[in-house]
């Protein structure tokens, strides 16, 4: 369904509020779109939380070069974007999310057969129908780069009837006829990486337990920092280990690697460990994440909960970090932009 400005964003906007509501997308992660014409489409802006976009913030873009006009940046996603229009005139509307259980089974960077005599204890075959008959995984690029979005294009053409692919070391990203359809094959992506998740680790995916009750903030010279006890962190803390980002998006807001401090640790300790990251565990005893301001070390914090749980699978199948050179690039990326945010007076993104 091709829609016209004000309806494409008028579900746009829909869409960012129910995947914020079930926890598909977070802050400014991810991304979403709807076809215009075949020349065009609209897609969210680059480094704006979703629970504050308005219809003005929504950039149209050209398909063809992604050029677009006024002072509000597109996604920075918005050359995969371009490629799956070109790709795919059945779709008109796609979702790129960071979600939890995509994300870490990415790290696998294997595709999911969701036609195997295997695959029949993960998916259902009204599931199979929504996502088609196999969720293939694009090599990995580093975000927001013309390799990623010839990757992701590269691994849905190999697979014309795959209504979804994974983004290894990334997250996902979802195609739809209309905002309805791409909103029913990430939640039920989700579910199908949930259950292989639990069938590749034997164990059940830890339920998520309420904020009051898994950190504490605190505010110091230095800025803000955030001692948290969630269930993935909490697994890591135990192993006692330096933890290494398995996920990009850790790469960039936290750090190339997490060091592991003794309990009760003196000033110096912490000091030392967090030389250059944004977050460090406490054996036995959580993580804390440090940031300017107590939004940034939440989104710290969540950010490695996800990644933990990535890890949690990855160290179990011998599976590879994000390469350093790579982790290095993206922290660096990151800062940069995040430096030039921080002077106009915007969030991270």
């Amino acid at each position: 369904m091709i829609y016209k400005r004000e309806e494409a964003a008028s579900r746009i906007l829909k869409a960012c509020e129910v995947l914020v509501r079930k926890e598909l997308i977070a802050r400014t992660w991810g991304n979403v779109s709807a076809r215009l014409s075949k020349d065009s489409f609209l897609i969210t802006p680059s480094g704006r939380a979703y629970e504050t976009l308005t219809e003005e913030d929504l950039v149209e873009v050209r398909i063809k070069n992604q050029e677009w006009e006024g002072d509000i940046k597109p996604s920075s996603e918005k050359g995969m974007h371009a490629g799956i229009y070109q790709l795919r005139p059945d779709c008109d509307f796609i979702i790129h999310t960071h979600q939890v259980n995509a994300s870490a089974i990415s790290v696998l960077g294997e595709h999911i057969d969701l036609t195997s005599f295997s695959s029949r204890s993960i998916c259902k075959e009204n599931e199979r129908e929504i996502l088609g008959p196999v969720v293939p995984c694009a090599f990995y690029g580093m975000s927001s780069t013309k390799r990623l979005a010839k990757n992701v294009v590269r691994a849905l053409k190999e697979y014309p009837e795959a209504q979804s692919a994974l983004m290894r070391y990334h997250g996902a990203v979802c195609l739809g006829e209309d905002d309805a359809d791409a909103l029913q094959v990430a939640e039920t992506l989700e579910t199908i990486c949930g259950r292989l998740y639990e069938k590749l680790t034997g164990e059940k995916l830890h339920t998520r337990v309420g904020s009051g009750t898994n950190y504490q903030i605190q505010k110091g010279a230095g800025g803000y920092r955030i001692h948290t006890w969630t269930p993935y962190i909490m697994e890591m803390s135990l192993r006692g280990k330096t933890v290494m980002p398995y996920l990009d998006d850790m790469a960039q807001i936290g750090g190339t690697s997490f060091r592991c401090i003794p309990q009760d640790p003196t000033p110096e300790q912490v000091k030392a460990a967090r030389k250059g990251r944004n977050a460090i565990f406490v054996r036995g005893d959580g993580a804390i994440c440090f940031a300017e301001r107590p939004e940034e070390a939440k989104a710290v914090a969540i950010v490695l909960e996800k990644n933990c749980q990535a890890a949690n699978l990855a160290l179990k199948k011998a599976i590879p970090p994000v390469d350093s050179i790579s982790a290095r690039l993206e922290r660096a990326v990151y800062l940069k932009k995040y430096a030039k945010l921080k002077d106009k007076g915007d969030g991270a993104c």
